[in-house]
């Protein structure tokens, strides 16, 4: 039988990580391009946005964001952004 013993300081060490917070920001780099990729006008696309969150002591949060009329317009019509993230 193996045993784990959960450590709440070392999962706070993880999430914390400079190593994590690479991860975050690459899915969300990667839906942030799979959107813009499927906006037909010219546009800026979609920006990423990562920060550090206060939930459970902290862990490292991205967010993609709209950044011209063009592709507010395409997620509104198209749902491209709400589609890159599936």
């Amino acid at each position: 039988m193996i045993r784990i013993e959960f450590r709440s300081e070392g999962f706070k060490e993880i999430l914390n990580s400079q190593g994590t917070k690479e991860l975050v920001e690459s899915h969300a780099g990667r839906i942030a391009d799979t959107a813009g990729a499927a906006i037909a006008e010219e546009s800026e696309g979609f920006s990423v946005n990562t920060y550090k969150g206060g939930y459970g002591g902290g862990r490292w949060i991205s967010s993609v964001s709209t950044t011209d009329y063009a592709s507010m317009k395409a997620e509104s019509e198209h749902h491209v952004l709400s589609r890159a993230v599936f």
